[in-house]
């Protein structure tokens, strides 16, 4: 360095300028020298690496003669700052260098007072700190992602206990109801008989209020008896044992399971290389128990449509009806028939079985249904030969 870039510091009587220019231009640290007119007046080469401009370029001149208008504005603002209150001054900053590049800095600035004890100049000190923010932004979005991924695993770990003790509880209920069902039974079937000989002990000329009141009797007494057997099938569904299954003919078995009102018509396009692997036997009452809650919402006539369309590495079945639809409390609670104790929900215990019965062999199983716009089944299942 030249006394060019030496200027008057009100350095002590003695000391060389051009030595101690030299040895601020040898320091590793980036250096700089503003005047009160925001000029450099000393700029060391470790600065000129950082900023990407010559030192004998920067001399005179200002940071808006470098650097974007936003970052000179700051620059700006730190300097007056050390000017007007004659403090240290450490601030992080934005450095824009020579070649279009994006740096983090943070820079040290203080006053450097003449004789009288103003502040004539300010100096500052410059520390490129951009690795480490970077390396602080990736540790943080690596604990960001580590808690994500804890959130996760405890969300699915809440979810497997949630499911171990929904499991636990049809087990429970499984059992108990197989172990009552025959005691009630038994007075169901002596409930219905005693119905049956009261209708026969009212002839010939039977009062047609107590008729349909037995009437009631024997309907009772039947749903009854199929709430039993649906909670039963759903709380005994076994491990599945997959093999590959012709899809037309589960359908097929299926709806020839089924006794249809002459009001319903139905329409059915199923291909005959439709072939999945799944437990014949499960998907076919899966399907039936879906079939079965389609033709009781549509006692009085409607339209049943099956299809099925490959989709990926999945044949997907459409069961849609155009039934009353759905009431919302079956529709939100088809995955546990032990959350509410409502009529409309254990009578849809078929479905709940249903989706089980598919769900328990890897498939998947989604309803769209509202009261009064008929409801949509769909099922997936694995294509065979994948």
């Amino acid at each position: 360095m030249s006394d060019e870039r030496a200027p008057d510091l009100g350095i002590a009587s003695g000391v060389s300028l051009e030595l101690l220019a030299a040895i601020v231009d040898h320091v590793a640290v980036p250096v700089f020298v503003k005047d009160r007119d925001h000029r450099f007046v000393l700029v060391n080469r470790a600065l000129s690496a950082v900023s990407g401009y010559g030192a004998r370029e920067m001399l005179g001149r200002t940071d808006f003669d470098f650097f974007p208008a936003a970052e000179s504005e700051q620059y700006r603002a730190g300097d007056v700052w050390v000017f007007t209150h004659g403090e240290r001054l450490v601030v992080e900053e934005r450095l824009t260098d020579a070649s279009g590049a994006h740096r983090i800095i943070e820079t040290t600035k203080v006053p450097l007072r003449d004789a009288s004890g103003e502040v004539s100049h300010v100096v500052g000190i410059v520390q490129d700190v951009t690795a480490l923010r970077r390396a602080d932004e990736a540790l943080r979005d690596t604990n960001d992602a580590l808690e994500r991924r804890v959130r996760e695993r405890t969300d699915a770990l809440e979810s497997a206990q949630t499911e171990l003790m929904r499991r636990e509880r049809l087990a429970v209920v499984g059992q108990l109801a197989g172990a009552i069902a025959h005691q009630i039974r038994n007075p169901l079937g002596s409930i219905k008989n005693a119905a049956y000989l009261l209708k026969l002990s009212l002839a010939p000329d039977p009062d047609g209020d107590v008729v349909q009141s037995l009437a009631v009797i024997h309907d009772e007494v039947r749903r009854a008896n199929q709430i039993i057997t649906d909670l039963l099938e759903y709380a005994r569904i076994g491990p599945a044992s997959l093999s590959e299954v012709s899809l037309a003919y589960i359908v097929e078995q299926s709806l020839g399971g089924l006794t249809l009102p002459a009001a319903v018509v139905t329409r059915c396009d199923v291909p005959d290389d439709a072939l999945v692997v799944a437990d014949a036997e499960q998907l076919q009452a899966a399907v039936f128990n879906l079939l079965r809650g389609s033709v009781e919402a549509m006692s009085e006539g409607g339209e049943l449509t099956l299809a099925a369309r490959r989709v990926g590495r999945w044949w997907e079945l459409t069961l849609a009806d155009t039934g009353p639809g759905l009431p919302d409390e079956v529709r939100d609670q088809l995955r546990d028939p032990l959350a509410t104790q409502s009529r409309r929900v254990a009578l849809g215990l078929h479905l709940m079985t249903g989706r089980a019965l598919v769900e328990n062999q890897g498939g998947s199983f989604e309803v769209l249904s509202g009261e009064g716009r008929g409801t949509r089944f769909t099922v997936r299942v694995p294509a065979a030969g994948r």
